[in-house]
């Protein structure tokens, strides 16, 4: 039987020399790869997995099952697994005997290991270049097994052994782009060389058609040689200057000196790989050029001592003007940030302030005296963090009403938006943030939406004595049916208790219309949403409206849904819109001979929906177009506000649905479109 140390270095050496392994694709290379692991171990599955960019989650690049078909594609999340991914960043090995009972393994065991009657498991992350990138997998099938030293040895080294290839493939192919691009550059050369009438011109005559200078200096006897193009970019004729370094000296700003030459002396004496310098030349005449200056040794003596320098001297006037330009243009805009009316502020990738308005100073206290340079990590809440930080991978995030508790009573209504901002190379370099407090016109908005409510309570309050007084009037009959029954001594057991059945049903009555006045009319725009019961809001608006407009020859029609679902609402609210449209039906047909009024309520696939129609004719196309406006009514003076269908659009807007006249329907109609729950959640609350 051959010793399983022999085994495992044989396989060692047979993944070296196995040249399909280095010539193939990957995945094919690491298909090889766990082919034979799983041969040489006695393992069922062999899965390579990696890394995602943010290390949150690994993907399943492969894993090959003996006598099956491999498999790819699976996701294993940090934020389901941490105890799992933890044993992976701390330890070299992960060995799981049992996979059923082992802590590094508890949390799969319902999700993958039983589905899959993994029964062991080993995994060895794989590194590469000094980082970890996935892990090997080897996977036991059907019953405990222990692992040995050995195992785990042959697993880690085999994991390194993968890391290598990933390495090598990425050397490979950044050979390959460096190939590409030397390819490129040299057949860009050649097409150049080609219109010149295919001349073979010296390097001096290419830098020129560059306009590149080139310089050489002969250390030993402090001969300068230049070209052509090194005069003639500053304004002199070619040789007009001795080629010598006093001439460089000379044409060099007095205030570059010091500063060219401390460069120079910095790659003469080894400490840098290029010579490289950026300063200001003055032309003939008088002119300041930017250059860029960069050169290397090319010669040296026997002991190591610097012999002759080669460089290239190239005009970039151009570039600098750009740069200022661009530092000017980001003074501009940070001194219009902070001219701004509104609060808003700028930040870099780091989240450190760039610039703010000073709205932002005077409002935001909360998130900490503001600074250039700060970095607000620490001073601001860890969701507001989290929203910059995926504003700055690319997203727009906003809202336009959030309410925001920055501490123990102190809450605040907020519109903000987060988005990225790029740079002049369309690279996102930072963030822009604007937080508006719009606490004061939120209250203003509470205050109108609680006025319309009172307005419509108002303008029913004519009314409210027959919805009571009719219920008073039936328990007044029954007291005087009792107490003449009574008196005659005709009452028995069975007729009592029937009359007091009777009015126990009309004081209920009574109870509803007190209590849906009561809940109307109270606060609401704070209330959580809940899941309630469509028709139940409707019986609901009904009970403190119908007997008015009954009692007023008005005839009432409502279709309710044939199966009762819950909508996600504010159920005050979707009663104050009904309660309004309700009462224009019943204000704009009051004058007609027979008046009615259709409540229709019907469930599409997506949304519920509510036609309040009436016996009215179509309203005409200018009113129309100022319906939901604000303030406009077609009501008397002292009958309506105008305020009803704005605030009832915004109700219904605010609960993700829509509020619209239907045009062409032959009477007039209201329709209100409400979004259905996700039916695992639909559960009805009365």
């Amino acid at each position: 039987m051959v010793d399983k140390f022999e085994l495992y270095h044989a396989a060692q050496s047979w993944f070296a020399k196995n040249t399909e392994i280095y010539r193939s694709s990957r995945y094919r290379a690491l298909e090889i790869i766990c082919k034979k692991i799983s041969e040489v171990m006695d393992v069922q599955r062999i899965g390579i997995w990696f890394y995602t960019i943010d290390k949150e989650a690994m993907y399943e690049e492969m894993t090959f099952v003996v006598g099956g078909i491999p498999t790819q594609g699976s996701i294993l999340k940090r934020s389901e697994l941490p105890i799992y991914f933890e044993h992976l960043r701390a330890e070299r090995v992960v060995i799981s005997n049992d996979t059923f009972v082992d802590e590094a393994t508890s949390e799969m065991v319902d999700t993958y290991m039983r589905p899959l009657n993994v029964r062991a498991l080993m995994d060895a992350p794989i590194f590469s270049d000094g980082e970890m990138i996935g892990i090997l997998c080897c996977e036991y099938i059907g019953k405990p097994r222990e692992w040995d030293i050995q195992d785990k040895n042959f697993a880690a080294s085999s994991s390194d052994f993968i890391g290598r290839l990933i390495e090598s493939e990425k050397r490979h192919t950044y050979e390959k782009e460096l190939r590409h691009r030397i390819n490129y550059l040299e057949n860009d050369l050649k097409r150049k060389l080609d219109d010149l009438n295919e001349a073979k011109l010296s390097l001096d005559l290419a830098l020129e058609g560059a306009q590149v200078g080139k310089w050489d200096w002969d250390l030993s006897t402090n001969k300068l040689l230049l070209n052509k193009t090194w005069y003639t970019k500053l304004g002199y004729n070619y040789n007009e200057l001795p080629q010598t370094m006093e001439t460089f000296k000379k044409c060099l700003h007095p205030e570059d000196v010091a500063r060219v030459f401390e460069e120079l002396d910095r790659h003469l004496k080894g400490e840098t790989l290029f010579y490289e310098c950026r300063f200001r030349m003055i032309t003939k005449s008088g002119d300041i050029q930017w250059c860029l200056d960069r050169g290397c040794i090319i010669h040296r003596t026997s002991d190591g001592k610097p012999l002759r320098v080669i460089g290239v001297n190239v005009n970039v006037t151009p570039v600098v003007k750009w740069e200022q330009s661009v530092i000017i243009s980001e003074q501009q805009l940070k001194a219009m940030i902070q001219s701004l009316p509104t609060p808003v502020a700028m930040f870099d990738r780091d989240l450190k302030y760039l610039a703010f308005s000073s709205r932002w100073a005077e409002e935001w206290q909360n998130f900490g005296r503001a600074r250039e340079g700060q970095n607000v990590r620490a001073d601001f809440r860890p969701d507001w963090i989290s929203a910059m930080e995926k504003s700055l991978q690319g997203a727009i995030l906003s809202r336009d009403e959030d309410l925001i508790e920055f501490s123990p009573g102190n809450e605040l209504w907020l519109r903000w938006a987060i988005q990225p901002w790029k740079n002049a190379n369309q690279e996102i370099g930072g963030v822009i943030v604007m937080a508006e407090n719009i606490s004061s016109r939120k209250e203003a908005e509470m205050k109108l939406t609680q006025a319309s409510k009172l307005s419509a309570l108002g303008e029913m309050a004519g009314g409210i004595a027959h919805e009571i007084n009719n219920p008073l009037s039936i328990i007044k009959g029954y007291i005087d049916l009792l107490r003449r029954h009574s008196s005659r001594q005709t009452l028995g057991p069975e007729l009592l208790l029937q009359y007091i059945e009777k009015m126990d049903q009309t004081v209920g009555r009574i109870s509803r219309i007190v209590n849906g006045m009561r809940r109307f009319s109270r606060e609401s725009s704070m209330d959580e949403k809940v899941n309630y019961s469509l028709n139940k809001i409707v019986e609901e608006t009904l009970d403190i409206c119908q007997e008015r407009i009954n009692n007023n020859g008005t005839a009432v029609d409502v279709q309710f849904l044939k199966h009762d679902s819950a909508v996600y609402c504010r159920p005050v609210e979707i009663s104050q819109v009904l309660l309004n449209l309700i009462n224009n039906s019943y204000q704009a047909t009051s004058s007609y001979p027979h008046p009615w009024i259709k409540i229709k309520m019907e469930e599409l696939p997506t949304m519920f929906r509510i036609q309040i129609i009436d016996c009215g004719e179509k309203i005409s196309t200018t009113i129309r177009q100022k319906l939901f406006q604000p303030f406009f009514t077609t009501k008397d003076i002292g009958v309506g506000t105008g305020l009803g269908l704005s605030i009832s659009r915004g109700i219904i807007e605010e609960h993700k649905g829509k509020l619209y006249y239907q045009d062409e329907a032959p009477n007039t109609t209201f329709v209100i479109e409400l979004p259905k729950l996700d039916t695992a959640s639909t559960q009805i609350s009365h």
